[in-house]
């Protein structure tokens, strides 16, 4: 699956100055480096003992992006958590507060370019950052299918809009850049399922407590009981899961 960078461009070196690259091995989970390459935002990293030219942080919690510089080089990002929300300079005090309140997912907003031209840039809030993270439209790649459905031009267009996409089956599909994925993705289905796998934990461990309360309650019963919930949960758990397919990533920051 191709990406907008490639582990080969990692900034190793930076990397090793935070701590997370040491012995020629990346200390992050694959889905952190997955995130990184796509062109997201980590999960909140905890750093240690940060070294500048007059100063030393001991200790700093923060989310990581990479970004290509125009002239080709790759940046890394460090993203902290502030005290207060960061002000973006595309939004005024109305805009800003309805997505910091979550009244408003996203906004979108005409940036121009070069020659008069413009693009559509849409601007979401990171609460565990407390800052605004941004993303072009136009390098937005939809998915091909989501849970076996072959989406539409116009399904995917809604998609890289940045626009809820609701499907026959009940699936809905949005670009989340606070999510380390990028996005998300619930269905009716699969929510039920995880009603009825609750629902049944519950009367096995009830079950079970009632077999330890009784004594003439064989520990054969019990190891039969907890061997038919394995069972169970096996089968349920096995591709029951909402499922995206991607033809690449999105280049989000």
């Amino acid at each position: 699956m191709k990406t907008p960078f490639d582990v080969k461009e990692l900034p190793l070196s930076k990397l090793e100055a935070l701590g997370i690259y040491h012995d020629q091995q990346l200390l992050l989970s694959p889905s952190q480096v997955q995130a990184l390459l796509a062109g997201r935002r980590t999960d909140l990293i905890s750093l240690h003992e940060i070294k500048g030219a007059d100063f030393l942080i001991e200790r700093l919690d923060a989310r990581l992006s990479l970004r290509r510089q125009d002239s080709g080089e790759v940046e890394l990002f460090i993203h902290p958590i502030y005290k207060q929300p960061r002000v973006h300079p595309l939004l005024n005090h109305q805009e800003t507060q309805e997505l910091i309140s979550g009244k408003r997912s996203f906004i979108g907003k005409a940036v121009e370019q070069e020659e008069g031209r413009s693009t559509m840039v849409n601007i979401e809030y990171d609460p565990l950052t407390k800052d605004f993270v941004s993303y072009d439209v136009s390098k937005v790649q939809a998915p091909d299918r989501v849970n076996g459905m072959l989406l539409s031009e116009e399904e995917k267009s809604t998609f890289r809009r940045g626009e809820v996409l609701e499907l026959e089956d009940g699936t809905r599909l949005g670009i989340a850049l606070q999510r380390l994925m990028g996005y998300y993705l619930t269905t009716k289905r699969w929510c039920f399922r995880c009603y009825l796998m609750a629902v049944s934990a519950i009367c096995f461990f009830g079950a079970l407590l009632r077999c330890k309360r009784t004594p003439s309650s064989s520990i054969t019963e019990r190891q039969r009981l907890i061997r038919r919930f394995q069972k169970w949960r096996a089968q349920e758990s096995c591709g029951t899961g909402p499922k995206i397919s991607l033809p690449g990533r999105q280049n989000l920051r």
